[in-house]
C-alpha cells in the first residue's frame, strides 16, 4: 500500500464507491454509480425538487419482461421543460449502467487496483498520516470549551461555512462579499483576520492583553505560530489561547448575527463580549482561584 503524506489527503468521495448489483445499497442522487460524479451534482435541478433525496437506486427503477425501467418517483411533479429536459438526460446516463441481481458491493481505491472495501484499509492509511503541519499551533485547551476548541480546528482546516466555503460547494448567493466589511470575499483569513472590522478588533485585544501585534500576520495560522512562539509563563500562554479563540468565535457569531438577525455589530460590543466570555471560561473552568474580573480587565495574571 502506499504511503498517505499531508500533502496527499485521502479523499473517501474518490476513492469509495458502489460496484453496482441490484441498487440495494447505492443512493440515487448521492453515491457515484453512474458517471464520475454523483447524480444530484449532475443534475442540480432534479435533486432540488426531489422529495426522498436518500432514495436508493433500487427505488427507482422496475423489471418489464427482464427489462430495467427507469421512472421518476418523487412526489413532486417535473413540471417545468428545464427539468423535464434534465431528467432526459438523466434517464440517457441512467440507462447505460447494467444492473445485476447481486447484492452491491463498496470498492476502495488501492493506487492502481479495487479492492472491496474495509475500514480497517483505511485505518491503515490514517494511522500512517502525519499531523497537517497547520494544525500543530492548535491546543486542546480545557478551559474553553468543547464547541469554541473545536472551532479553531474548523477554521484552521478551512471547514466553516464562509461564503468562499459555500461558492466552492455550488450554493447560490446574492453576494460573495464579507458582510463585514463588504468589499472582499469572505474566506476565513479575511473575515477572522485581514478585514477592516476584523483588524480593529485584534488591535484593541491585543493592547489589553499587553502584546505587540507584529503587521505580517494574514491568516489564522500564522496568529496562532505567533502565540505558540511567544515567551511567557504557562498561565499566561493559556490565557492568550483562550482570548485568541474568544475572538475568533464572537468574530463569527456576530457575523452570523448580520445574516441571520440582521443586527449591525459595533465594536465597543465585540470587545466587551471578548473580555466577558473569555472570563467566564478562566474563571469557571481554569482553577485559578485567584482570579477576579478586576484582575481580568487589567489582564493581570
Amino acid at each position: 500500500m502506499g504511503r498517505i503524506t499531508a500533502n496527499q489527503p485521502i479523499i473517501v468521495g474518490e476513492r469509495m464507491f458502489p460496484d453496482l448489483g441490484r441498487g440495494d445499497k447505492s443512493l440515487f442522487w448521492l453515491d457515484r454509480w453512474a458517471g464520475n460524479r454523483p447524480l444530484n451534482e449532475l443534475f442540480p435541478n432534479l435533486y432540488a425538487i426531489e422529495s426522498e433525496k436518500r432514495c436508493r437506486v433500487l427505488d427507482r427503477y422496475k423489471l418489464n419482461q427482464g427489462n430495467i425501467e427507469w421512472f421518476w418517483g418523487s412526489s413532486n411533479d417535473l413540471s417545468t421543460d428545464a427539468v423535464k429536459e434534465e431528467w432526459a438526460e438523466c434517464l440517457a446516463l441512467v440507462s447505460r449502467v447494467s444492473i445485476r441481481q447481486t447484492p452491491d458491493v463498496w470498492r476502495w481505491k488501492m493506487e492502481d487496483k479495487l479492492v472491496d472495501f474495509q475500514v480497517s484499509l483505511v485505518r491503515e492509511e490514517l494511522d500512517d498520516i502525519s499531523l497537517v503541519n497547520e494544525t500543530k499551533v492548535l491546543n486542546w485547551l480545557h478551559w474553553i470549551p468543547k464547541k469554541v476548541n473545536c472551532f479553531p480546528w474548523r477554521v484552521v482546516l478551512d471547514r466553516i461555512a464562509t461564503k468562499e466555503a459555500l461558492q466552492i460547494r455550488r450554493l447560490q448567493l446574492t453576494s460573495v462579499n464579507c458582510v463585514m466589511c463588504n468589499g472582499e470575499l469572505e474566506s476565513v483569513n479575511h473575515l477572522l483576520i485581514t478585514c477592516e472590522w476584523a483588524q480593529q478588533i485584534w488591535s484593541v485585544v491585543f493592547q489589553w492583553m499587553k502584546i505587540q501585534l507584529p503587521r505580517y500576520i494574514l491568516s489564522v495560522v500564522q496568529l496562532l505560530e505567533f502565540i505558540d512562539s511567544y515567551k511567557g509563563e504557562k498561565k499566561f500562554k493559556r490565557a492568550v489561547y483562550t482570548v485568541v479563540a474568544a475572538t475568533c468565535w464572537i468574530i463569527w457569531r456576530m457575523r452570523n448575527e448580520v445574516i441571520f438577525k440582521n443586527k449591525s455589530p459595533t465594536l465597543v460590543k465585540a470587545i466587551g463580549d471578548i473580555k466577558s466570555t473569555s472570563f467566564s471560561w478562566v474563571y469557571n473552568r481554569s482553577g485559578l482561584l485567584d482570579m477576579s474580573w478586576d484582575l481580568w480587565r487589567s489582564f493581570s495574571l
